[in-house]
């Protein structure tokens, strides 16, 4: 019985190590005005193939003498490389301004915006905004965006930077240095913070 208990007990011992040694998180300042305002931890979970991405974001920034408390939360779901469900959720000083989620069935996916659902007449979805923590978008020209709920654009503008437009003029740039997410831009006409992994 004592040797079934310690061998019982190894085998969890390996296996908490092998799930601990596929974890990937990474930890970013939120800059504004060159000042940190804020926090984004992103984790991986998973294998090549089969993994869960999150992210928490939280911002405290002064803006045209008033005070912006933001948070965000996203998740992304992906089996044997296809996104399988994934979900969007931000707020500011408490109103909630996005609360999108998408969901694959079957064949085809079909997302919700916060009030409505419908179906989005596109093939399978292998790399979204999260996607780009982890890799640097090599030979991509098009990525889903789960705040925006279609494909957009993905340029690589000078080596390494890539911009995403967004709505209203928005847009991201992502910086990549030896594969990895070093910085995010994020602008919009009223504003512009950065994300610089720590």
């Amino acid at each position: 019985m004592n040797n079934y208990c310690i061998s019982a007990l190894a085998f969890l011992m390996f296996i908490s190590t092998m799930s601990y040694g596929q974890n990937t998180v990474q930890y970013y300042d939120v800059i504004h005005n060159d000042k940190i305002v804020g926090s984004t931890i992103v984790k991986k979970t998973g294998s090549d193939q089969n993994f869960v991405i999150t992210l928490n974001f939280s911002a405290d920034i002064t803006f045209l003498i008033k005070r912006v408390v933001i948070l965000g939360k996203e998740h992304a779901l992906f089996e044997n490389g296809v996104l399988k469900s994934g979900s969007v959720f931000r707020q500011a000083n408490d109103k909630i301004k996005t609360d999108n989620s998408i969901k694959y069935l079957g064949n085809s996916y079909t997302v919700h915006d916060g009030h409505q659902s419908h179906a989005l007449p596109i093939g399978e979805i292998r790399n979204n905004m999260l996607s780009l923590f982890f890799s640097e978008p090599r030979k991509l020209t098009s990525i889903y965006s789960d705040s925006q709920q279609k494909l957009v654009n993905l340029k690589e503008v000078t080596p390494h930077r890539y911009v995403i437009p967004g709505n209203n003029e928005s847009s991201s740039t992502y910086i990549f240095q030896n594969g990895q997410c070093s910085r995010i831009i994020l602008k919009s006409d009223l504003l512009s913070i950065q994300l610089v992994r720590k």
